[in-house]
């Protein structure tokens, strides 16, 4: 079941073009009779190795779709975070390019399974595991999964640089092993088991019977989130006199659901939340939701002799931080950086 989809009032088309806005770089938003015309540009550029346009815009696309739900306004604070996300992406991407320029990588092979194993993984933990939505994001972004690939591949490497460069060193012991096992086991456990059970109300996009339109129906949702956070009305009572919804007269609560069986961008918000927390309104299918989370049901973590190597990468990598962000800043000192966006 979709929670959300096509955003009311704003095409896949449009989306894009908010985004290829804020990048200041041409997309698919001037479309001829002869159909749209795309243009991947240069978004920057390090030691003259390209940054391509849409390498930035498929890495942006999940934030900017969790952004859109999240602020349906599309207001300043909207502009405000995704151009703060377009800086991350960007600056990772340099990073990356400044190791890579640093090194003659000829020579070091990666071999495919690597590359599939971490596909797998960005599929699982950024998709809730699923491909399709992957691969329309990279439909979204004119990139193909080759392309992508091709990205994973350059990390891929820079993480095997550094590794051998910085990672090396006193082994971490036992303790602090299972430190990081007890800080971060959450971190791999298979969400795509996990479920929940909210509050919801629906608010659609247009009302008839009001003649009220996006708009209205918006401000009306604000509303009813303003009174039900000062407690001047209960979310079931909202939820009954206003909520447009299959579970609207049992005050808005919806049964357990698995987060496989919610929209992406949905679960990852909804499943941040804490407990009790009234958040909305979020953009809907066609129109505009509130939601209270009531509880998570979520997977267990794998016990630490699965992970071991993983969190021991993980240990090595934070005790070798420091020493490699100087080196970074270093070779972006001594690099020829040219940022089109």
């Amino acid at each position: 079941m979709k929670l959300y989809g096509r955003i009311p009032a704003l095409s896949a088309l449009t989306a894009v073009c908010i985004l290829g806005s804020v990048l200041q770089l041409q997309q698919v938003c001037a479309a001829p009779a002869g159909g749209r015309q795309v243009v991947n540009r240069i978004a920057a550029t390090v030691n003259g190795r390209p940054i391509t346009a849409n390498e930035v815009r498929a890495r942006l696309d999940p934030y900017l779709r969790e952004l859109l739900i999240l602020y349906p306004d599309r207001g300043p604070r909207f502009i405000a975070e995704l151009v703060k996300a377009k800086k991350a992406v960007l600056q990772e991407l340099i990073d990356r390019e400044l190791v890579l320029s640093e090194f003659e990588t000829k020579g070091l092979a990666i071999p495919e399974t690597v590359i599939d194993e971490e596909l797998n993984r960005r599929i699982l933990y950024q998709f809730n595991g699923k491909r399709d939505e992957l691969l329309n994001t990279l439909r979204r972004s004119n990139m193909s999964l080759n392309d992508f690939r091709e990205s994973l591949r350059k990390e891929t490497t820079v993480a095997a640089m550094r590794s051998s460069r910085y990672d090396r060193g006193i082994p971490p012991t036992p303790d602090e092993i299972l430190a990081e096992y007890n800080a971060t086991k959450s971190d791999y456990r298979d969400i795509t088991k996990d479920s929940i059970t909210y509050d919801k109300i629906f608010i659609p996009s247009e009302d008839p019977q009001q003649n009220a339109g996006p708009e209205q129906q918006l401000a009306l949702a604000q509303e009813l989130v303003s009174k039900i956070k000062k407690k001047e009305l209960s979310f079931e009572e909202a939820a009954r006199s206003y909520s447009v919804d299959m579970h609207a007269q049992d005050g808005g609560a919806w049964p357990a659901i698995h987060r496989s069986d919610l929209a992406v961008q949905f679960a990852n918000i909804v499943f941040s939340l804490p407990i009790g927390e009234v958040v909305g309104p979020l953009l809907d299918p066609a129109g505009f939701t509130i939601v209270r989370v009531k509880g998570k049901s979520l997977a267990p973590a794998p016990p630490l002799s699965k992970v071991k190597d993983a969190v021991d990468d993980a240990v090595r990598r934070k005790q070798s931080e420091k020493r490699y962000r100087e080196w970074v800043d270093r070779l972006r000192d001594k690099a020829v950086i040219r940022n089109f966006i």
